[in-house]
């Protein structure tokens, strides 16, 4: 069960906890890890706890009994660790497979398919949100124009110890519902610093665009939570104000601002789609840059053909309904 938790902090911390029997793994732990109808267990018992925010949470579960199964692509990529026991993870989508060691960080990127087995008592996790990663990784000069796909394992062994080290001082912070909303950003852009300098990228298959329109939307995506301006999309690509704006009206028909405008806007309606009814509009809004409550209602109804505020009610009633 997810607990939104009170107060102004981050409208968008949640809690996790799941206690079942058997093979009752939860309907809400199946949509997480895309496992329903998937997995097979002589499962006996399980806990799972956990808490954090929508870009980052930390989760541990205890499990009795042994699991196999497929995970389907999820919204949020999870680095996690086994205690003990043994299992294996294999990558459907791109091959490979890796035997888990106790201790050692795993990462499985959220567009991937992976196979698995297990017999653990005890697994740490860390989700992040795709948005949350795609930042670190232009961050780390990598900018990312299709689905980010990072390596399972991390053969760096100075970048995993620091990676345990964030992870094991940051851990606590973001479990804590009255952190501070400039301390949460910091602590999870961190966190995700050090998973993107531990794992590696895999480089798409297929071709990309790099052009610089196709940098400067990729740029847009990443940071459309952020007051921006042109000038500050120009000087990410590396271009001139003119130049992006040619560029994106030859690639893209729009301008670098109008792209802007409909991120922040399908990044409100994702909050509240995944809300349960508990935020604010406003509180969204203002998450997403939009300082004049009317406006946003206005040019959300535009675009999405609803209300914000009907979008809201429906992720009440569906959050009632599970």
């Amino acid at each position: 069960m997810t607990v939104q938790a009170p107060g102004p902090e981050r409208p968008t911390f949640r809690r996790f906890r799941v206690e079942a029997v058997s093979e009752e793994r939860g309907v809400e732990l199946d949509t997480i890890y895309g496992t329903a109808g998937g997995i097979d267990s002589a499962l006996e018992a399980f806990r799972y706890l956990g808490a954090g925010d929508t870009e980052v949470s930390v989760r541990r579960a205890e499990v009795e009994g042994t699991r196999a199964g497929t995970m389907q692509p999820r919204d949020e990529h999870i680095v996690f660790w086994v205690g003990d026991g043994s299992a294996t993870i294999e990558d459907v989508d791109g091959g490979g497979a890796l035997v888990v060691e106790p201790g050692v960080p795993v990462l499985l990127s959220a567009s991937r398919r992976y196979a698995f087995t297990a017999d653990v008592r005890t697994i740490t996790m860390v989700h992040l949100s795709d948005r949350l990663l795609r930042r670190a990784l232009v961050r780390s000069g990598h900018v990312p124009t299709g689905p980010v796909v990072l390596a399972l394992e991390s053969t760096d062994e100075s970048a995993r110890r620091t990676l345990r080290d964030v992870i094991r001082a940051h851990g606590g912070p973001v479990m804590d519902a009255a952190l501070a909303d400039a301390a949460r950003q910091a602590v999870n852009a961190e966190i995700a610093d050090a998973v993107v300098a531990a794992f590696p990228v895999i480089p798409s298959a297929a071709p990309t665009a790099r052009g610089s329109a196709a940098r400067a939307a990729e740029w847009i995506r990443t940071h459309a939570d952020q007051p921006l301006t042109l000038r500050d999309i120009a000087d990410a690509v590396g271009i001139s104000e003119r130049g992006l704006q040619n560029a994106m009206h030859r690639r893209f028909g729009e301008s670098p601002m109008a792209r802007l405008r409909a991120e922040r806007l399908d990044g409100a309606r994702r909050d509240l789609e995944d809300s349960g009814g508990e935020l604010l509009v406003a509180d969204v809004a203002r998450r997403w840059q939009w300082a004049h409550l009317g406006r946003f209602a206005a040019a959300y109804a535009e675009r999405f053909g609803e209300h914000p505020s009907d979008t809201l009610q429906r992720s009440r009633r569906d959050d009632a309904l599970r």
